[in-house]
């Protein structure tokens, strides 16, 4: 590696940016300020490296070249180079609906993949979906992954993002992957209204007022369409049965006209799997877009999230200082 440089730095890794030489590729390093000096560290890097991996050929997932530790027990990542990320843009400049609604059916195609291969991504966020030159959506960051034959529950408040997590992971409920759909729907309500839904001060909530979130009513916002909205009010139930599957939002998704004469969104790859449960009521006669209609006819339940996005993830892991990191030649 050369041309080493810091793109960004946060309370969970730093990024840099870097030529791989045997290559000529630029690629972003992703280097975890937590040491591996356990057992238990070990192995969730390992399970965490294994699910990226699993993940990356879906065309929407970020691409993983490599993973490694530096000399100084620091776990780190080589992957797939990008230029910004959602978060950025919905700060700038909201997402108007078509695109939003393009940007869903990617991720959601991508949570397709990875939930039928048994992996849960558990933080999607605006700031976990980038965007490249040549690829205008991909998910990154599968650090918080859980494989789906190791479920572990003991990381739900140790790292996550508040503003973007279900009322169950507050209740060290098992994760599934209507974590991953409240999420994605709660990003896709964000990047059109320019901040998470609810998060309505420069200040993050406490943690009894981010319970009390959940109570209220997600509003429609300007210039996009009810149906849309309705869509993500679903995705956003607070009871995890009432959210529809990934390839069910993907599908409602899909299925939106939101503009006349607007193309519709490019067609997604379809995994199917049929190892991978549902949370949907699979036993039901009815078709998924029967269940759907009926659904939009009730009132949705209210939820919340409350923390912003930029709001430091929380470990409980503190950073050893002053060691130098030497990368493998």
């Amino acid at each position: 590696m050369s041309g080493l440089s810091v793109m960004a730095r946060g309370g969970y890794a730093t990024i840099y940016r870097a030529t791989q030489d045997s290559v000529g590729r630029d690629v972003a390093i992703k280097v975890e300020n937590r040491t591996l000096d356990n057992p238990r560290d070990q192995a969730r890097f390992l399970r965490e490296a294994k699910a990226a991996g699993r993940m990356s050929s879906h065309p929407h997932v970020v691409d993983l070249f490599d993973i490694g530790v530096t000399v100084d027990q620091h776990p780190y990542l080589i992957m797939e180079l990008c230029e910004g990320s959602y978060l950025d843009r919905m700060r700038i400049s909201p997402l108007g609906a078509i695109e939003a609604r393009d940007l869903g059916v990617k991720i959601a195609d991508a949570l397709v993949h990875a939930h039928a291969n048994g992996v849960l991504h558990r933080d999607v966020k605006p700031a976990n979906i980038l965007y490249s030159h040549f690829n205008t959506a991909v998910l990154a960051d599968f650090g918080l992954a859980v494989l789906g034959e190791m479920r572990d529950s003991s990381v739900t408040l140790e790292v996550l993002t508040p503003a973007y997590a279900p009322p169950e992971m507050f209740r060290h409920a098992a994760p599934t992957g209507s974590v991953d759909v409240y999420a994605l729907s709660a990003t896709l309500y964000a990047v059109m209204r320019g901040h998470p839904p609810r998060w309505d001060g420069e200040r993050s909530p406490s943690l009894i007022t981010l319970m009390d979130l959940f109570d209220r009513p997600i509003p429609d916002l300007p210039n996009v369409p009810g149906s849309l909205t309705q869509v993500l009010r679903y995705g956003m139930a607070n009871d995890p049965q009432a959210r529809p599957t990934a390839e069910q939002l993907r599908d409602m998704l899909i299925g939106l006209h939101l503009a006349p004469g607007s193309p519709p969104p490019p067609p997604p790859t379809v995994y199917r799997s049929a190892s991978f449960t549902p949370t949907w009521d699979s036993n039901s006669p009815r078709r998924p877009k029967e269940q759907w209609q009926e659904a939009t006819q009730r009132p949705v339940p209210p939820l919340s999230q409350t923390q912003a996005d930029e709001t430091p993830t929380v470990h409980t892991k503190k950073r050893k200082g002053g060691k130098r990191r030497w990368w493998p030649s």
